[in-house]
């Protein structure tokens, strides 16, 4: 179909920082960081504050966003390793992946500086949000694989899978730009409208103007249009839910990967336990009052909801798109992506699906994640950004 892939708002330059094991374990010693510090919900507030919810987060497995009150310590945070300067934010990325596939798409970004206009790939139409002046606000990502003892001090554990921290201190993230005006007109013929969500922002205020220009926005959309709705851990948590209750008449599908899933329940799970997951599900898509629901993790992707089978090409699409990320990276190719589809399905993901189908019935649509333990030196960033870029084409025409 001919129509219009649209995304917005968020932007931002990444500092994808290389890991480094020795480096870490002196910068515990350095900091006297000990273990019945590392709690999931420690305050941050300095740099030192950073790494004992890092380490905290990366011991349980989990990824997590922070924002210090300095943004100096942001780049005292990212000086300690080599890096790789990427772009990032949810739309952006997605559109970047789609790119790959060749698709052409129009965004809204947050920001402009020299690093985005230098990055931005050919078939992505922009327009911008607030112009940096020069001043760069990196979001710095921390990366780690699984399998990575950290021994220093009295902390001694072993990562349990791959994950990413994120830190940052971004102006443009802090009081997004939503441009109504300026992008309501380019939207007018779109099919899908990619959201992201608001996860930095710290003021209600704020908040509730982006909010509100973000419904004005959507109103240019066609009727046949198809929103979905990319979720996040907000760093102000309440945030989430006024976010999800304002703008939910105008979302057709809300996204969020296992640890959102998790935190919108309150509790952790595992992610293979049948009854678990589904009493979470239909947890989460009662609560919300949206139509579907997407949850993407890395054993499996799924659809809830009353026509369920009609985001399967998405779910496909998105699954195939994050899979590829995360075995190749950043300079991803369609034969990359073709390679991936015909990837053989991980065994206790394809015994999984089969089951919580039997319990969920044609309320679910779900589909095994693809067997990636060949992959040595697997990228953990960006892969809910490219399930998300991956679902959009597959969403196009969904209320016809």
């Amino acid at each position: 179909m001919n129509k219009k892939i649209a995304m917005g708002f968020h932007t931002c330059v990444d500092y994808e920082l290389i890991w480094n094991t020795e480096t870490v374990e002196r910068l515990i010693e350095k900091y006297g960081i000990r273990e019945d510090e590392l709690l999931l919900d420690a305050p941050v507030h300095t740099e030192r504050d950073a790494w004992i919810y890092c380490l905290a987060h990366l011991r349980a497995g989990i990824g997590g966003e922070i924002v210090p009150d300095d943004a100096q310590s942001v780049h005292d945070f990212a000086n300690h390793f080599d890096r790789k300067v990427t772009l990032g934010g949810t739309p952006t990325r997605a559109a970047i992946v789609l790119d790959k596939l060749g698709y052409d798409t129009v965004l809204q970004t947050s920001c402009w500086n020299k690093h985005i206009e230098e990055l931005l790939p050919p078939h992505i139409t922009p327009t911008p949000g607030a112009v940096d002046d020069g001043i760069i606000y990196p979001h710095v990502v921390l990366q780690c694989g699984k399998g990575v003892r950290i021994h220093a001090g009295d902390i001694d554990f072993v990562t349990p899978r791959e994950n990413r921290m994120m830190i940052s201190r971004d102006e443009t993230s802090l009081d997004m730009p939503v441009l109504p005006e300026e992008f309501g007109p380019v939207i007018e013929d779109a099919g899908v409208f990619l959201l992201g969500c608001f996860s930095e922002i710290l003021d209600r205020k704020i908040l509730d103007r982006c909010i509100d220009k973000t419904s004005q926005l959507l109103q240019h959309l066609p009727k046949d249009a198809v929103v979905m709705y990319e979720d996040g851990c907000y760093v102000m948590k309440a945030f989430r839910y006024a976010v999800h209750e304002h703008l939910r008449p105008y979302i057709d599908v809300l996204s969020m990967n296992e640890d959102e899933m998790q935190e919108y329940i309150g509790r952790s799970i595992d992610i293979l336990d049948v009854k678990a997951v589904a009493a979470a599900v239909k947890c989460v898509h009662e609560s919300l009052g949206i139509d579907h629901i997407i949850i993407h993790s890395a054993k499996w992707a799924l659809a809830y909801g009353d026509h369920p089978e009609r985001l399967k090409e998405a779910l496909v699409g998105g699954a195939t798109m994050a899979s590829t990320r995360f075995r190749i990276g950043d300079d991803i190719t369609r034969e990359n992506y073709e390679e991936t589809a015909n990837l053989p399905n991980r065994e206790d993901s394809t015994v999984f699906c089969e089951a919580i189908r039997e319990a969920l019935g044609d309320k679910i649509c779900i589909i095994p994640s693809k067997d990636m333990s060949h992959v040595e030196h697997p990228a953990v960033v960006g892969l809910g950004d490219s399930f998300a870029g991956g679902c959009l084409p597959g969403l196009i025409g969904l209320k016809d």
